[in-house]
């Protein structure tokens, strides 16, 4: 199917998972205005596409997840002026502290692979609202199925790689629902722990608000 690169870098900064959106607007700020890569914004508004910097917390540090392109727009930030900005009203220096790139084979597998998905959000106000109507667990169930298979097939279509054939996922376990809050609008996360016939590399995000930590993606086991 094709090979998806990844580089993680984590700088020595602490930061809190409600500072991350705090985190992108200390980033943005260090570079241009029409390095739609960090921000993903364009002239006309917010630019519909996955997000190939994402803004995480990994190990209680500050951190980036570039996804293809985005790997090479690193080099934006590094050769900044600066790397001195403001988290909030917290003044911080940014200070790389391991960084880890990789390669990863996307492919459809014959043997499930299990992944654990962390603080996501799969449903806005149209398809909660149809989620609140079925009354059943299963049915429940299928719906987050459905809305996982697509936010995959999204996210594998943003960096360039199609599916050749039908992609399964099924929910083996998941969480209630918490009520949380972006930007002062309420929303619903959850983990879930899933299977599914394709491979997918550590640390992407998937679903609503990706770039900003929710939706993070980690493989148990092939």
């Amino acid at each position: 199917m094709g090979e998806l690169r990844t580089l993680q870098v984590r700088f020595d900064t602490p930061i809190a998972r409600w500072e991350l959106p705090l985190l992108r607007g200390a980033i943005i700020s260090l570079l241009s205005r029409d390095n739609t890569i960090y921000h993903n914004h364009e002239a006309g508004g917010l630019r519909y596409a996955y997000p190939l910097i994402q803004y995480r917390q990994i190990d209680g540090k500050a951190a980036l997840v570039c996804v293809a392109d985005g790997v090479d727009a690193l080099g934006d930030l590094l050769q900044a002026e600066s790397l001195e900005t403001m988290i909030g009203k917290r003044h911080v220096t940014l200070r790389i502290e391991h960084i880890d790139a990789d390669r990863h084979e996307v492919e459809m597998r014959d043997v499930p692979v299990i992944y654990q998905l962390s603080d996501w959000l799969p449903l806005n106000d149209k398809n909660y609202k149809l989620f609140e109507r079925e009354r059943g667990l299963v049915a429940r169930v299928l719906k987050l199925q459905q809305i996982l298979t697509g936010n995959i097939l999204s996210m594998l279509k943003g960096v360039g790689i199609f599916v050749p054939s039908q992609l399964e996922t099924e929910i083996t376990a998941m969480t209630p629902m918490r009520s949380v809050k972006y930007k002062g609008v309420p929303l619903v996360t959850l983990d879930i722990q899933f299977a599914a016939n394709v491979s997918l590399p550590d640390q992407i995000g998937l679903g609503r608000h990706a770039s900003v930590g929710f939706g993070t993606l980690t493989r148990i086991r092939n």
